[in-house]
């Protein structure tokens, strides 16, 4: 059972009051999780209105004609009214999330400004919102640097980074509106979501030198900055196996110790099944929760996986770091019944098998 009684059987979502369907807005929703969201909630019963950027992606035709879309940039106040208006809930998934060559204070605006005019028009519209989702990251834990392993929702939050610090200012707004206004939030901290049309470069020698070099020339506009600044001898390293090899191998990673570098991926499947849970479970409201895959993958594992599948060498490269780390979903098993099910293989057997058919998913960028 919902909040507020409301019935979450597909096809009869309800407001048991009004008669009508439960309506939720989903800010972002032509991205990887938006789009896959509100597939499942038309498929669920609920009415679903979703806001993209004007020059922003549009949502795969098969959904765009399932939804109501509507253009309202985070950064304009009237249009996020009138995209909150009639919404009995929310969900917050629009983010600027690389800084890249803009000012901060863009992303700061867009991230944190955008989330307050979001609140405002909740708490203020004619029909009030009854639940307010937000979208987080992991990164509000600095996972580059983790103070202990595996990262629950005890972890200290302190960012290495623009984007996690706009999220975790994002995360007091919602507590603040909660005491001001009595707006019921739940707070989901998602981890590294990838979508199966995504998965098939991964730890490979090719997408390994990529991801490396992309984080060190970002610098510490990167996420994962503390690991990987000045170093570019781990990038030289790379640079020297890639010549040696033509066949893209398999690849794996590992630091000065040995252990190989990990990486705690999601499915955006089980992404999409938390935030359900968010939107309908009673034991969510006022609450944050880690969702993230049911385990963190190594660099070894990963290349066990694409070695077999695609019948390649499998490279060990030596770098002069390492990154680590994992998350845990077990609040999130524990009072809601959140079961992640996609690990990295079973993402990529859903790439291979049917990437444009597949039922659960929409494919980004589709």
């Amino acid at each position: 059972m919902a909040p507020n009684g409301w019935s979450t059987a597909a096809g009869r979502a309800g407001d048991p009051q009004g008669g009508c369907r439960v309506k939720v807005l989903v800010t972002g929703v032509a991205g990887r999780v938006g789009s896959t969201l509100a597939q499942q909630l038309v498929a669920a019963g609920y009415e679903v209105r979703g806001t993209v950027r004007p020059d922003g992606r549009q949502p795969h035709p098969a959904l765009a004609r399932r939804i109501e879309v509507v253009e309202a940039p985070l950064s304009d106040a009237a249009a996020v009214r009138r995209a909150v208006a009639g919404v009995d809930v929310v969900v917050h998934l629009a983010a600027r999330m690389v800084v890249g060559d803009v000012p901060p204070e863009e992303l700061l605006d867009v991230n944190v400004g955008g989330t307050l005019r979001l609140l405002e028009a909740a708490v203020t519209g004619r029909r009030r919102v009854r639940r307010f989702v937000l979208a987080s990251t992991d990164g509000t834990y600095g996972p580059a640097r983790p103070r202990f392993s595996p990262i629950t929702e005890e972890h200290p939050q302190h960012p290495g980074d623009y984007y996690g610090m706009t999220k975790v200012l994002a995360e007091q707004l919602v507590r603040n509106h909660r005491e001001l206004h009595g707006l019921e939030y739940t707070i989901m901290r998602l981890g590294s979501v990838v979508a199966p049309n995504e998965v098939l470069p991964l730890f490979r020698l090719g997408w390994a030198r990529a991801f490396v070099a992309g984080q060190v020339a970002a610098g510490r506009r990167g996420s994962l900055w503390q690991v990987f600044d000045g170093r570019d001898d781990a990038v030289a390293a790379l640079d020297q196996m890639v010549a040696a090899r033509v066949d893209n191998a398999a690849a794996v990673l590992i630091g000065p110790d040995g252990a190989p570098w990990a990486v705690h991926l999601t499915d955006v499947r089980d992404a999409v099944a938390g935030l359900m849970l968010g939107i309908e479970h009673p034991k969510a409201a006022d609450d944050h929760f880690n969702i993230v895959g049911p385990s963190t993958t190594t660099f070894a594992a990963g290349a066990r996986v694409v070695a077999a599948r695609f019948d390649l060498e499998t490279v060990t490269v030596a770098l002069p770091m390492r990154l680590a780390f994992e998350i845990s979903p077990a609040k999130a098993r524990d009072v809601l019944g959140y079961e992640p099910r996609w690990d990295f293989a079973a993402t990529l057997e859903t790439a291979l098998r049917a990437p444009h058919v597949d039922p659960t998913y929409l494919p980004v960028g589709g």
